[in-house]
């Protein structure tokens, strides 16, 4: 009879013991946005038309650095001939071309920094739009950013980057079927 009692209270313990235990472990997964940013078709799009944008740029600033050289060779090869009145306006003429031309190369430079930071926080900000339906969808209760550095180790299998890509393909595609 002891045992019995005994029994019963141990297997009452056992019971109380598994029901305060959680039954499943919370689920964390990863995703790479870089990767994602990079991976993606609205990425690789955009870095298609940063480049695209930065050749004609380029060809507009090559063509002034033409113009800057042919000048200032024609001031070099003509300094002993001409008299110092035209000497002095052609190297006026060069310096303002030189700070048209710098300034024109940093305004681009800048310009095109400022549309590849603005494109990329869009295509982030849609990138954790997913993200965090994903984890709402498969019942994610931590999904971490590998990018960050915050993740030294992980197995394959929690990366979800993946998916995201999968995801923000379908997205685009149909944002430019409209």
């Amino acid at each position: 009879m002891k045992t019995r009692v005994m029994l019963s209270v141990l297997g009452l313990l056992c019971l109380a013991a598994t029901a305060a235990w959680p039954a499943d472990k919370p689920l964390i997964a990863y995703a790479d946005l870089q990767k994602a940013l990079n991976e993606s078709d609205a990425g690789i799009k955009a870095i298609e038309d940063l480049q695209k944008e930065a050749k004609e740029l380029e060809a507009e600033l090559n063509s002034q650095q033409a113009e800057l050289k042919k000048l200032k060779e024609e001031i070099d090869s003509k300094r002993a001939i001409w008299n110092a009145e035209t000497l002095d306006a052609r190297q006026r003429e060069f310096q303002v071309k030189s700070q048209e031309f710098q300034g024109k190369y940093m305004q681009y430079n800048e310009r095109l920094n400022k549309k590849r930071q603005e494109t990329e926080a869009s295509i982030i900000n849609d990138l954790r739009e997913i993200v965090e339906e994903l984890a709402e969808k498969e019942g994610y209760a931590y999904v971490l950013e590998k990018s960050m550095g915050g993740i030294l180790v992980a197995p394959a299998d929690a990366d979800i980057t993946g998916r995201v890509i999968e995801l923000y393909n379908e997205r685009f595609k149909e944002k430019e079927g409209k």
